[in-house]
């Protein structure tokens, strides 16, 4: 938790090569995409489904269980759950992909939705969109419904340091720069795969963070870092 010496030596190419979102990241896929239970159930999620490989729809962090499913087009995925619907214990959905069939009169879609509908424990209903986009190359084994992404408390200011991808960018820069924190720091890595996953996931900053396990005091600290040039909290540490 010690904050490192205020000289650090940073290339001026390693720097570019950590903060550039336009450069290649090396950086282990994420194993799912996580999504705040507020945005699934206002806007169409994607999935993505690959031959030969499984892909799971889990409301297991939430206590919801699924009570119905519908998926548009069946010609090319069938899905399975981890208990049977009439049971009410059900919240894992599992999609495989199939050699395409025909049904007489049904319809196709290169892209077809699936609608899940659930229940909580106060018997309220929730319905969910997920758009089923078939791949040679997923990106993440599923995706996981969180009922809120987990926020520090955060002082009144905290609120106006608007933490978008660039801000955490420019702080994490500066922080290198000035040595509040090592280039082979695993919070560097971290905070790298976040950036990526607002990038290529269409994550939120906070989403994003619980998938990487990065606090968010972290971004946080980031962020003012960003605006203010000074940190409050060692931003090594994790």
């Amino acid at each position: 938790m010690r904050r490192l010496p205020a000289l650090t030596l940073v290339s001026t190419a390693l720097l570019i090569g950590l903060v550039s979102p336009g450069l290649p990241v090396q950086a282990q896929t994420s194993a799912y995409q996580v999504v705040d239970r507020t945005r699934a159930t206002t806007s169409a999620v994607q999935v993505q489904v690959a031959p030969g490989r499984a892909t799971s729809i889990s409301f297991s962090q939430t206590d919801e269980t699924i009570s119905y499913i519908l998926l548009a087009d069946a010609s090319r995925v069938v899905y399975s759950t981890d208990a049977e619907l009439e049971t009410g214990r059900a919240k894992t959905i599992f999609l495989r992909v199939i050699q395409p069939l025909r049904f007489p009169g049904a319809t196709t879609a290169p892209v077809t939705n699936l609608m899940v509908q659930t229940v909580d424990a106060r018997r309220q209903n929730r319905l969910y969109t997920f758009d089923i986009v078939h791949s040679s190359n997923p990106r993440y084994v599923g995706v996981q419904i969180l009922p809120a992404i987990a926020r520090s408390q955060a002082s009144p200011d905290v609120g106006n340091l608007n933490l978008t991808p660039g801000r955490i960018q420019t702080g994490l820069s500066i922080a290198i720069t000035r040595g509040y924190t090592s280039i082979n720091d695993p919070v560097v890595g971290q905070v790298r795969r976040l950036l990526q996953l607002t990038q290529t996931e269409n994550m939120t900053v906070a989403e994003a963070a619980y998938s990487v396990g990065i606090p968010f005091t972290v971004i946080e600290e980031l962020g003012r870092l960003s605006r203010e040039g000074q940190p409050t909290l060692p931003i090594q540490g994790i």
